[in-house]
């Protein structure tokens, strides 16, 4: 046991923190360190990328010196199957470790208890369910989608303060100022896929993609829900390679068209189980106030995030999403879990409530 200067506590928080940054998509988010008897940190390892050595291996390989009086500590369960890397377990028990600290056991069906089954019958110690919420609160989209096969639905929404989305003339460009503009794009990095609807994608022209000075990383999938209507051909997204749900087959000059039923409008439950099933782990919804309209009355929207900028549109702006409710007690409930100030912007963090 790790434990004369440190607690496993300790240690799995010390992991969590290296989860920063880290989006190995499609993989879930891990961090591991190892501890020796003396209970300090004497190696570490996070997973950057898909088809890369693990957490746990890397760790493994970055430790130097006897590893059979050192404690692992792992945010989620060690892996036991074969896919694009060997399994965790077969590398922890090579490595002569006697005693695993597993944050939460992981969901997927192919590992669900099985990588800590398999270190038991070896003879190592595990002790399990360290710190399990922290964990989970790091990587939400992931225990989501291999819970439920749907991605995380997160709507993003920008208005005045007093809730218009546009303008009177339909100008929208730019309502929040460019702190909030680049903490959006960092929301976009940390996302699978962005999706908007076919207005959006005439009146805005949106690249959909992360635009932040420096940034290499992971770009998202971008995702069009365009009903039954024509769409333009001039757009720069089609070089994007866009899923594009429509109910009827529709001409595009780049990206796949996948036809759901709906009649005149998309099916959004079928859109989110589609996406669910090709890997997207988190959703991000960007559309007007349309696409906002079906995601939220359909209850499909697990999280909001809502930039008010600083200033005032007045009554004959266009509201941040459609829909009129004919008594308060029809309004949709959230559950504010914070807010900060992005440059002269506010930004407000929900969660749906009852989703």
């Amino acid at each position: 046991m790790p434990g004369r200067h440190i607690s496993a506590a300790a240690l799995m928080q010390h992991a969590i923190s290296l989860l920063a940054g880290a989006h190995p998509h499609p993989n879930p988010r891990v961090a591991c360190v190892i501890a020796n008897s003396a209970g300090e940190v004497i190696s570490t390892g996070v997973h950057q990328a898909a088809g890369g050595p693990h957490a746990e291996v890397l760790a493994i390989e970055n430790a130097t010196g006897p590893l059979d009086d050192a404690t692992l500590v792992v945010t989620l369960e060690p892996c036991a199957h074969h896919g694009r890397t060997p399994p965790c377990v077969d590398a922890i028990l090579a490595s002569g470790i006697t005693h695993v600290v597993v944050g939460a056991t992981d969901p997927d069906g192919r590992v669900s208890g099985s990588g800590i089954e398999r270190l038991r019958d070896a003879g190592v110690e595990v002790t399990t369910d360290v710190m399990v919420s922290e964990v989970e609160a790091e990587d939400p989209g992931y225990f989501h989608h291999r819970r439920t096969g749907r991605p995380l639905v997160t709507l993003k929404m920008a208005s005045t303060l007093d809730g218009q989305a546009a303008a009177a003339d339909g100008s929208s460009q730019w309502i929040t100022g460019e702190t909030a503009r680049t903490d959006a794009h960092l929301l976009r990095s940390r996302s699978d896929a962005v999706l908007v609807g076919a207005g959006t994608l005439r009146l805005d022209d949106p690249m959909l993609d992360v635009r932040i000075e420096g940034y290499a990383g992971h770009q998202p999938r971008p995702v069009v829900v365009a009903g039954s209507g024509e769409l333009p051909s001039a757009r720069r997204l089609w070089a994007r390679d866009p899923l594009v749900y429509a109910t009827r087959p529709v001409a595009t000059p780049g990206g796949e068209v996948v036809v759901v039923s709906g009649g005149d409008r998309v099916d959004i439950d079928a859109v989110i189980k589609d996406l669910g099933s090709r890997g997207i782990v988190d959703l991000m919804v960007e559309g007007g106030p349309a696409v906002a309209h079906s995601f939220l009355t359909g209850g499909h929207v697990n999280r909001l995030v809502w930039y008010l900028a600083a200033n005032l549109a007045g009554g004959q702006g266009r509201p941040a999403f459609k829909g009129v409710f004919a008594t308060i007690g029809e309004a949709i409930e959230v559950e504010i879990i914070g807010s900060r100030m992005v440059g002269a912007d506010l930004r407000v963090d929900a969660e749906m409530s009852g989703v």
